[in-house]
């Protein structure tokens, strides 16, 4: 009687291990300025200045001046199983040196939602390396309490170096190239991107950028990005971006408005994000949503 009982206990056990899921963790969005988020993500050949620690620090090469950059998101998330909605927010703050003949950037970017923490400090430098061509290089550590698999939070730190080239073809058509990670230091994150950048009179700039993980199937891991910025009177600018990232699974679209003025810049920023689900990244299906705002001041 006491083996049957045991047998019947051993098979709801291992019915219960069976139908139990692999937990999956909400992915946390990757570090981005306001102004990259109404853009997709798109402008690696962009001569911009706060965004050099995140997309190319060959960029920061072509300004004279410095900077002070703070910006503050918040991001709501809906899981895709079960339509429940979950709030979290991420702060940055970059501050800049372009005046001598190499210019540099440090960074620190914070983002903590249901338990997870990712911390990032960076910092990038530019130099010209011609009359029209620069080139430069990031350094960053991130420290990270992820959830696993197994629903346990794991912390883990590393360092990533990045290479970036810009050059400036002509007064209205830029090109970039960037390559993230090469020493793969974090797994599945190496990322070679180029980019091509056109202006139309000042008017209207036209973004494309493509790129894919060399390590692994090129097409698997393709990324492509694309965006459109209108000058609306002298100082808004209005952008719409979209893109599709195979690698991270993920794709989406963006909108925002800036407005410049000689030392003060203001941007705000939607990005809405579709996340598929996906065993490998230990992530599950969401929507995204984020608005950004961030307040940069030049001197």
């Amino acid at each position: 009687m006491y083996s049957n009982w045991f047998r019947f206990y051993s098979l709801i056990l291992l019915l219960a291990i069976l139908s139990n899921p692999t937990f999956a963790s909400s992915r946390i969005p990757k570090f981005e300025t306001t102004r990259m988020k109404s853009t997709g993500g798109a402008g690696v050949a962009s001569l911009l200045m706060d965004e050099a620690t995140f997309l190319n620090p060959a960029t920061i090469a072509y300004y004279e001046q410095s900077s002070v950059f703070f910006q503050r998101s918040g991001l709501e998330t809906t899981q895709a199983t079960s339509g429940s909605t979950e709030e979290f927010k991420s702060m940055s703050i970059i501050a800049s040196d372009a005046k001598g003949v190499t210019g540099g950037s440090l960074s620190y970017n914070t983002v903590e939602f249901a338990g997870q923490k990712v911390e990032r400090i960076s910092s990038a430098f530019g130099r010209p390396i011609g009359k029209k061509s620069s080139f430069g290089v990031n350094l960053s550590y991130s420290k990270e309490e992820l959830f696993n698999e197994n629903n346990q939070v794991i912390e883990e730190d590393y360092k990533q170096v990045t290479f970036g080239v810009a050059h400036a073809i002509s007064e209205s058509v830029t090109m970039g190239v960037v390559v993230y990670d090469p020493f793969q230091d974090k797994e599945n994150q190496t990322l070679a991107v180029s980019g091509l950048q056109y202006v139309y009179k000042g008017f209207i700039s036209l973004m494309f950028d493509v790129g894919a993980d060399y390590n692994r199937n090129l097409s698997d891991t393709l990324v492509w990005r694309a965006a459109t910025q209108l000058k609306v009177f002298d100082d808004f600018f209005l952008r719409f971006g979209t893109f599709d990232d195979k690698g991270r699974k993920e794709k989406g679209n963006g909108a925002g408005i800036g407005w410049i003025q000689p030392k003060l810049v203001l941007e705000l920023a939607v990005q809405n994000l579709d996340v598929l689900e996906d065993d490998l990244l230990n992530q599950q299906g969401e929507e995204v949503k984020e608005t950004s705002f961030s307040l940069s001041y030049r001197f």
